[in-house]
């Protein structure tokens, strides 16, 4: 965690003064962070870059209360309301499928959970257009690419 961090935080940053990293366990985990990235030879954090530690707000309210005061994303200027848990939101589709799964052989398994989260990441592309409209194709290439009028030449 501490190596992914430090590569994020060092990749295109110049001129960032603040990053907000968004951790389940962020009240601990950030503790002892400096003492680990001053230790280790192969971490760094870019000179005058002030880390603000979050949790998500569906994890915070499993914590203490003094945590949810100091962490959650309500009460970090510049945040707004993040709830910073898109991993267990793409857990649900797979619940359905769950009890087939669980008897099949491990390729099998592996195969099907491919590709229900492949289907669950093209879902979410072909609906993009209809949450932002910056998102259509239409806008960012100079001729349609998508539903072609019937009789329209195909050109390349």
């Amino acid at each position: 965690m501490d190596y992914a961090l430090s590569q994020a935080l060092n990749y295109k940053t110049d001129g960032f003064s603040h990053a907000i990293t968004f951790y389940d366990i962020n009240c601990q985990y950030n503790k002892y962070l400096q003492d680990r990235v001053a230790a280790s030879m192969y971490l760094s954090i870019p000179i005058g870059m002030d880390i603000i530690p979050a949790i998500g707000l569906w994890h915070v309210h499993g914590h203490q209360d003094s945590c949810y005061v100091r962490y959650a994303s309500n009460f970090i200027p510049g945040t707004g309301r993040i709830d910073g848990e898109i991993m267990e939101t793409l857990w649900a589709p797979l619940n359905i499928i769950s009890p087939s799964a669980r008897g099949m052989g491990t390729p099998h398994r592996k195969e099907v959970l491919d590709y229900q989260m492949n289907d669950c990441n093209f879902m979410k592309m072909i609906r993009m257009s209809e949450w932002h409209p910056s998102f259509l194709p239409i806008l960012a290439h100079p001729r349609p690419i998508f539903n072609r009028q019937p009789g329209s030449s195909a050109e390349s």
